[in-house]
């Protein structure tokens, strides 16, 4: 039996696929890897980084679909399907949007995947693969992945592993909550220790939507890991850095990196967001020299188009970000994704420029997907452009090249603030223009109720 796993491209610009070498491993391929019989011929296309051969024969396609690669998803789908070999779809947006994705697949995976995964493989033997599949809360105990699938693609030097899932908190504009529900699952930190010395990697990215859910549980991840002198990374809320000993331990282990959410300088914004809670934590600026003094580079994400935004607050951010020597920084316009509050509230209010953007060809990537309160659309997209520019500029790397307690701490610092921001600021131009799926492909949809 030979199943393709895919992982489609965000799109195309100027008729040409998006194409990138700075990607990160996808940590999904490796686990649906690592719970595939041995007697299953895998084959994995990244179409990140290669074509697919849409001529090959398999049993079965199994395509993990993010909102952005919807389209595309649908697109290799379908072509797939006209050559009469099933597809099954999984990943957040078949989880969040079923009767959508249902229309242009022979079955869905919905939910974590590693618990289905062996029914899926096992119904295919026996040719009667379900219309759907849906995954209970793994708990993450019977996690395993198989890197060897990644074969010959190369991506960016640093290993991704999965410590646990979720997040303690409900952001308006985050679809984690909807994905993986309330509850936050850890795997044991023995198997992460196991898993990080099985790797022999000295640079690692924890993919975790929030190490820091639960501190008394990081506590001990960073003790455990301590021990294998490995530079590490992750997600954590900012809540983090108001615990010094907490800070301490991150450090101590080996953090050089934390990504933070800080979404907004304004706190009546936050408290739009659902994030009213980082209103209580103290000033800002305190809190990230915490991580500063350290040594741990931070590297914040901004979202704009709230009711209390204006083009002034987007560029008293950049400000205060260049100010702050961020590692780097996201400027994100608020991007409404289905199963999100934020998207229910703007659907119900009209203001959606494009209801089903992931799915519109016109919609593009530096374009606002909705009209904000406070200035037009596109005030919005030209303000955030000109800050993207203006925090990626050669001045501003210098600039915050500037901070020696952290961005510039060591020479495998410095080395790694200059070529991520030298990358990040390529890749900004080259995202820029692309819009979902490829054009000149025709979808193929299932007749209703066909699934």
């Amino acid at each position: 039996m030979r199943i393709a796993l895919i992982k489609p491209s965000l799109g195309e610009k100027s008729g040409r696929p998006y194409r990138t070498p700075a990607v990160l491993e996808p940590t999904i391929i490796a686990l649906l890897a690592g719970h595939t019989p041995d007697d299953v011929q895998l084959v994995f296309i990244d179409e990140r980084l290669e074509s697919i051969d849409f001529a090959q024969n398999y049993d079965l396609v199994a395509i993990t679909t993010e909102t952005f690669t919807a389209l595309r998803a649908y697109q290799i789908a379908s072509e797939f399907r006209r050559r009469a070999v099933p597809v099954i779809l999984g990943g957040f947006h078949p989880t969040l949007l079923p009767n959508e994705a249902a229309r242009y697949a022979d079955s869905l995976a919905l939910g974590e995947v590693e618990n289905i995964w062996p029914q899926v493989i096992s119904d295919l033997r026996a040719g009667k693969l379900q219309a759907v599949y849906r995954s209970e809360k793994s708990g993450l105990q019977n996690f395993k992945c198989d890197r060897s699938i990644y074969g010959k693609h190369r991506y960016l030097p640093v290993s991704l592993i999965e410590t646990s899932r979720g997040c303690c908190f409900n952001c308006n504009f985050c679809s984690v909550r909807s994905f993986y529900g309330p509850e936050v699952c850890h795997r044991p930190v023995d198997k992460v220790v196991e898993e990080i010395t099985s790797l022999g990697s000295r640079l690692v990215f924890f993919a975790d939507d929030n190490i820091a859910s639960n501190p008394e549980h990081a506590r001990k991840l960073f003790k455990a890991i301590k021990p294998a002198r490995i530079r590490w990374a992750s997600q954590a809320s900012l809540t983090s850095a108001t615990d010094e000993g907490f800070l301490d331990a991150m450090a101590a282990s080996g953090c050089i990196a934390v990504v933070i959410g800080l979404e907004s300088i304004n706190p009546a914004n936050l408290k739009l967001m659902n994030k009213d809670w980082s209103n209580r934590l103290g000033q800002i600026e305190k809190l990230l020299n915490g991580f500063r003094q350290r040594g741990i580079m931070v590297y914040a994400t901004f979202v704009f188009g709230y009711p209390n935004d204006r083009v002034s607050d987007i560029r008293e951010t950049v400000d205060f970000a260049l100010a702050q020597k961020l590692f780097m920084a996201n400027f994100n316009m608020l991007l409404p994704f289905p199963g999100t509050p934020i998207y229910d509230d703007l659907l119900q209010q009209g203001r959606l420029i494009f209801p089903k953007w992931w799915l519109n060809p016109d919609y593009r990537w530096e374009m606002p997907a909705f009209m904000p309160e406070q200035m037009t659309p596109e005030e919005m997209a030209l303000a955030v452009s000109e800050g993207r520019r203006r925090f990626n500029s050669y001045s501003g790397i210098l600039k915050r090249a500037g901070d020696f307690s952290a961005n510039f701490s060591s020479p495998f610092k410095a080395l790694l603030f200059l070529a991520a921001n030298l990358v990040s600021r390529r890749d900004i131009h080259k995202k820029t223009g692309i819009h979902p799926g490829f054009s000149n492909c025709e979808l193929l949809e299932n007749k209703p109720g066909e699934i």
